[in-house]
């Protein structure tokens, strides 16, 4: 196989590889232009992205992982308990959000409810709100409907079937009503 190593500007030299070891030259590039993907992938086109990745990982080149110390446990803790996001805590420690998402679950740490999100149906938005007053998740009210994603899913619908919202109705201690305007 045949294939270019090093800038298009710079002299370019020919590698004709024989076997799938990696050459010296490949080697120096990956080492000199790690972590940065699309300059190997660009001064290495005859290597595939999988492939750069396991030599780079045979050369200890991986990112390193984050060790975890009681100080910032507990300042997680802290943070979770005062209500902020994901997002907003992993800026405050300078980790990343799925590191956040990752040490929220491993350590089992409950984060803040939030209110469901609004609905375009009045009627839609106020068995979602009531089912988040009695601290019910609407996972928990869609399987006592028959574990259809109904009320999970109705943030962005505009329609929810009527027998749907009797029911619901119905599992969350209401009644259903109609007023009729005018009269």
């Amino acid at each position: 196989m045949h294939g270019t190593i090093g800038n298009s500007a710079v002299r370019v030299h020919r590698v004709i590889r024989r076997s799938n070891d990696w050459t010296l030259k490949e080697h120096e590039v990956v080492i000199s232009h790690w972590p940065d993907m699309n300059a190997i992938v660009e001064r290495l086109p005859h290597r595939s992205t999988k492939a750069i990745r396991k030599f780079a990982g045979r050369c200890n080149l991986t990112t390193s992982r984050h060790i975890w110390t009681a100080a910032q446990d507990s300042k997680l803790r802290k943070l979770v308990a005062a209500g902020l996001q994901r997002k907003e805590i992993a800026g405050e420690l300078g980790l990343s959000v799925q590191q956040i998402a990752g040490r929220l679950s491993y350590c089992k740490i409950n984060t803040v409810r939030r209110p469901p999100a609004p609905s375009e149906n009045a009627l839609v938005h106020s068995i979602r709100q009531r089912a988040f007053e009695l601290n019910m998740s609407l996972a928990d009210l869609d399987r006592s409907l028959g574990n259809r994603k109904i009320f999970r899913q109705a943030a962005g619908r505009q329609r929810v079937r009527h027998s749907h919202i009797e029911r619901a109705v119905k599992a969350l201690g209401g009644n259903l009503v109609v007023e009729w305007m005018g009269q």
